[in-house]
C-alpha cells in the first residue's frame, strides 16, 4: 500500500522546500502526495460566510482560482519519479480544519510542512507554523526548516526520558525512514533523576527490542535544562534528523514540546519528526 503524504502550501518558499525535501527523502518509496492549499475568499467575512462558500463571490472565484493556479504551478516543478504520485487539493477552509479533515478523510499517514525564517513569526495564513503540530494527533509530522536542503541521512537523534508509552506501532513512521537510510539512531536520555526506575528500565528495554538489528546507541545528558539541552542537540552538526515521542499531555515533565515550540521557529536548523503516541484513555 503506498505511503499517503500530506504537505501543506501557503505558496512560500519554505512551504515548497518542504515538499521538496519529503519527495527526496521518500524517493525510494511508493507515496501518494496530496499537496494541500486552504484559502478563504475573504479575511473579513462573516462566520457563515467564511465556512459556507458562494460560487457566484467575486472574491470567492478569485481566491478559488488563485488557489487552484497556485497548485498547479508546484506540481510542475517537482521532480517525476514513477513511485510518486502527485494530488493537489484546494480546500475553502481556514488552514487547521483543511488540514485535520485532510488528514481524516485520506487517511494520511504524515503530514510536512515548511518553517519560518527566523525573521518571520507567522506564515502567510498568520498561525505559527510549528503551533499546527500541536493540534495534529492522528499521524505523524515533519517540519522542515526553510533552508534546509536533503542531503542523505546518516544519524538522528531521539529524547527521551524513558516515562514515554513506549509501543513499536508509534515507531512505524521512524522505522519507515530507518529501514530507507540505515541511519544511527542516538537515543539520548535528558536525565533529572539519579537512577531510572522500573517503569524506564523497562522502557528502555522496549526501545532496544523495537530497534534491534538496527544502528542505535544509548546516551545521556545530565542534570541540564531540558530546553537547553534540546537546542544543544538541535545545533549539533552530526544529526540530520531530530525525533519527539509526543503524548500531548505528559512528554517530559510537560515541558516539551509545547514550551520548545515557543522557540524553535527562530531557532530550527534540522527537520523535526513528531511522533504522536496513541495513548489509551
Amino acid at each position: 500500500m503506498k505511503k499517503q503524504i500530506l504537505c501543506y502550501t501557503d505558496f512560500s518558499k519554505n512551504a515548497l522546500n518542504a515538499i521538496n525535501y519529503t519527495i527526496k527523502l521518500y524517493e525510494q518509496e511508493s507515496c501518494v502526495f496530496y499537496i494541500l492549499n486552504a484559502f478563504q475568499a475573504d479575511k473579513e467575512a462573516s462566520d457563515i460566510e467564511a465556512l459556507v462558500p458562494d460560487p457566484e463571490n467575486k472574491n470567492y472565484i478569485t481566491a478559488k482560482k488563485t488557489s487552484e493556479v497556485g497548485l498547479k504551478n508546484i506540481i510542475a516543478t517537482l521532480n517525476s519519479n514513477a513511485k510518486h504520485t502527485y494530488k493537489t487539493l484546494s480546500n475553502f477552509n481556514a488552514l487547521l480544519y483543511a488540514v485535520k479533515d485532510t488528514i481524516k478523510n485520506k487517511s494520511i499517514d504524515l503530514l510536512v510542512i515548511g518553517t519560518n525564517k527566523a525573521s518571520e513569526i507567522e506564515n502567510e495564513d498568520g498561525i505559527p507554523t510549528l503551533s499546527i503540530m500541536e493540534y495534529i494527533t492522528d499521524c505523524s509530522v515533519i517540519a522542515v526548516p526553510g533552508d534546509y536542503k536533503f542531503s542523505g541521512l546518516k544519524n538522528m537523534v531521539l529524547p527521551l526520558d524513558y516515562k514515554e508509552a513506549i509501543n513499536e506501532i508509534n515507531f512505524t513512521e521512524l522505522l519507515s525512514i530507518v529501514n530507507l537510510y540505515h541511519p544511527e539512531i542516538h537515543m539520548v536520555h535528558i536525565k533529572n533523576e539519579f537512577n531510572l526506575n522500573d517503569h524506564q528500565l523497562e522502557n528502555k528495554t522496549l526501545l532496544e527490542s523495537i530497534f534491534s538489528g538496527l544502528k542505535y546507541s544509548f546516551d545521556t545528558l545530565k542534570l541540564m535544562n531540558i530546553n537547553k539541552s534540546i537546542h544543544l542537540l538541535i545545533d549539533n552538526k552530526q544529526y540530520d534528523l531530530i525525533i519527539f515521542l509526543d503524548e500531548k499531555s505528559n512528554y517530559i515533565g510537560n515541558e516539551l514540546p509545547r514550551s520548545l515550540r515557543k522557540q524553535i521557529d527562530s531557532h530550527l536548523s534540522i527537520p523535526v519528526l513528531l511522533l504522536n503516541i496513541k495513548v489509551a484513555a
